[in-house]
């Protein structure tokens, strides 16, 4: 017989955390724009050789606004699957308490000594007297898969921490590409190997073109940025984590597949 779990609550939660994820896509272009976390700097074309070099400089000031954002959506996510628990429990004929919640771990070992089996909950754990949907929860957790530091459950646990305890996800700009909007002719350019390893505040030089005569008296690049989220290292994870608008998406599509899971049940 199904249980009939009201998730109406998860529903909304996942709703308002696309709601987060359709404001940040509108944000993240404008923050960029009014930022500007890359400043470009053209020298002057050598007169004899037309040799020009080009610097930028990164902008690393906070963005509070953006963090502020992703740190809502990963909550209502975190939340979602919350709302899974007390109607587990409900159904189960169990009584809620404190402790109860949706576990997320990356490691089998701790999931047993916190959590149960995927027949058998502990008891006083998150699932204490449980007992509908503990297959369905053990085999949707991270430990299932290599890699499971980025498994997208994973990262919905480490943000919601993050954001919740001390450390609001922080805001990474990190430069994608650099057009020239050169219209004299380019006799040859070389660029940097590799992109540094930015620092705010410091000047670093990123090409060099040698023009044609008559020398340009107007330069400029065009900089694609892409907007990166991050936590620093704290607790198990000692490398802490970066992710994009992209992955954020995909966590607001996995919390969103396991309430209809156990709608299902």
């Amino acid at each position: 017989m199904p249980l009939g779990l009201n998730l109406s609550a998860s529903d909304a939660k996942v709703a308002r955390a696309y709601v987060h994820l359709k404001t940040l896509q509108r944000e993240i272009p404008l923050a960029v724009a009014q930022r500007k976390p890359y400043v470009p700097r053209f020298s002057e074309v050598d007169p004899d050789s037309g040799w020009c070099s080009v610097f930028l400089t990164s902008n690393n000031a906070p963005e509070h606004g953006l963090s502020v954002i992703v740190g809502e959506l990963v909550h209502n996510l975190r939340c979602a699957l919350n709302y899974i628990v007390p109607e587990l429990v409900s159904a189960s004929g169990a009584i809620l308490k404190k402790k109860h919640q949706f576990p997320i771990f990356t490691s089998l070992n701790d999931y047993a000594k916190w959590v149960g089996t995927a027949a058998l909950s502990v008891a006083g754990g998150p699932l204490g007297g449980i007992t509908h949907g503990l297959k369905e929860i053990f085999d949707l957790q991270p430990f299932q898969q290599s890699g499971p530091e980025g498994h997208r459950l994973a990262l919905v646990h480490q943000f919601s921490n993050a954001d919740k305890h001390r450390i609001i996800p922080e805001v990474f700009p990190q430069l994608a590409a650099v057009s020239t909007l050169f219209e004299q002719e380019v006799l040859e350019h070389s660029q940097s190997p590799s992109l540094p390893d930015w620092k705010p505040n410091i000047e670093y030089p990123i090409a060099r073109f040698r023009f044609a005569k008559p020398y340009p008296t107007k330069l400029s690049l065009e900089l694609s940025v892409e907007i990166f989220f991050g936590t620093r290292p704290f607790g198990q994870n000692l490398k802490g984590s970066r992710i994009d608008i992209n992955v954020l998406r995909e966590m607001c599509e996995n919390v969103a597949k396991i309430v209809d899971q156990f709608k299902k049940l």
